[in-house]
């Protein structure tokens, strides 16, 4: 099966199908549509939705254009796409990213007896903790943004499919944090708090949907048995939702090795090895993007605020945020290599912390660009102190 074959009149036609269904001044009923593509809607192959014309920068057509009408086009595609959806994948990668999304909607399932109107009130503290448990979920999003994404994006002819599922992505983070904190206030909107959870689980199980139908056949086509190998060991620093027994993988050499010599200036000089680790144990996230826009590297300290892993290196920095976030990346770097600023700042409250994030423009001696400096800082703690200690007080 030649998945990333290019059927130029096939995706013309799927184009003007998908543009003439999101237009709200066509003449025609949704019927109407359909039956008009009838042929063609049964002849979609999941590589077709990465070519579509609507992509393409002077179409005008936003991400949430494409998110709006996403469970649409799904819908009419499904017995076309559901062709191409393997009953098994040779990898553990795949095997277990399906077996998490199953156990995803295992746990769905079981809470949904709870959430009838009449069932609510009594059944508050259960739904509550049920919802809470949800923010494991986060395992699942990562381990695409930041593994699977980086290690296909490159290959693909368009990286939109990706940012639409990322701002999904960030949907249900968001709609998450809003059902729990509905939960939570002392009058409760019984209605506002159903209609939220309903949109929810459409959204969650919509997600799988999509990947199992078309991103993963297409994922899995791309990779190489190895490389998906080397993806499922760093899977497993994130860890699956709802599943505790995972096999091992398979063994990966380490690439870890020091340069013969020392790195020497007037302030000093360290071996490879203390440099590496010196980084490693500094109280903070850091990451450098070169200056053609590439994530070079990024320091493995345990713990990182903003989860990092290896498949991210050489990626263009623009795919490493979320859709809503990359306009003002982008607006960083282009002042930083104009000249006109050196330094950018931010501070937000994550996960129960308090973060500081510095953006510094790096340049050699001579004033020429190099890169970015991305640092973040738990300051927590920093910002409760008071007074002085002098002393040592390790009690």
């Amino acid at each position: 099966m030649e998945m990333l074959h290019k059927n130029e009149k096939r995706i013309q036609q799927i184009s003007l199908f998908m543009k003439e269904l999101i237009d709200k001044h066509s003449l025609l009923t949704k019927s109407q549509i359909y039956e008009k593509y009838k042929e063609i809607i049964n002849q979609v192959e999941p590589i077709d939705l990465f070519y579509l014309e609507m992509y393409k920068e002077d179409t005008n057509v936003s991400i949430d254009d494409i998110k709006e009408n996403a469970g649409k086009f799904v819908n009419v595609f499904y017995n076309a796409l559901s062709k191409y959806e393997p009953a098994s994948f040779d990898s553990n990668l795949f095997t277990y990213f399906v077996k998490e999304n199953r156990e995803i909607e295992l746990k769905l399932d079981q809470m949904k007896p709870l959430f009838k109107q009449s069932n609510i009130i009594e059944n508050l503290d259960e739904i509550i903790k049920g919802f809470e448990q949800l923010y494991i979920l986060e395992r699942k999003f990562v381990k695409r943004e930041n593994i699977l994404w980086p290690s296909i994006e490159e290959k693909l002819p368009s990286t939109m499919p990706l940012k639409v599922m990322w701002s999904l992505h960030d949907d249900a983070r968001t709609l998450l944090k809003d059902i729990i904190g509905g939960l939570k206030v002392k009058t409760l909107n019984v209605s506002n708090i159903i209609y939220m959870i309903g949109e929810y689980y459409y959204l969650i199980y919509g997600l799988n949907q999509k990947e199992e139908i078309i991103l993963f056949p297409i994922a899995n086509q791309l990779l190489k048995t190895k490389e998906k190998e080397i993806l499922y060991s760093e899977t497993l620093e994130y860890g699956y939702c709802f599943i505790d027994d995972l096999p091992k993988p398979k063994s990966i050499e380490e690439k870890v090795s020091y340069t013969e010599g020392m790195f020497e200036t007037k302030t000093g000089k360290l071996s490879m090895k203390e440099i590496d680790n010196v980084f490693r144990f500094l109280p903070l996230d850091i990451t450098f993007v070169d200056v053609n826009d590439k994530v070079k590297y990024f320091n493995d300290r345990p713990q990182r605020h903003f989860p990092r892993n290896p498949s991210i290196i050489g990626r263009l920095v623009k795919f490493c945020h979320p859709p809503k976030s990359v306009e003002v990346v982008e607006k960083i770097i282009d002042a930083f290599k104009k000249g006109e600023k050196d330094f950018a700042e931010f501070w937000i409250e994550f996960r129960g912390v308090f973060l500081y994030i510095t953006y510094y423009a790096v340049r050699d001696k001579n004033d020429v660009y190099m890169g970015v400096l991305e640092v973040s800082q738990d300051v927590t703690r920093i910002r409760s102190l008071e007074g002085q200690q002098r002393l040592l007080d390790w009690n």
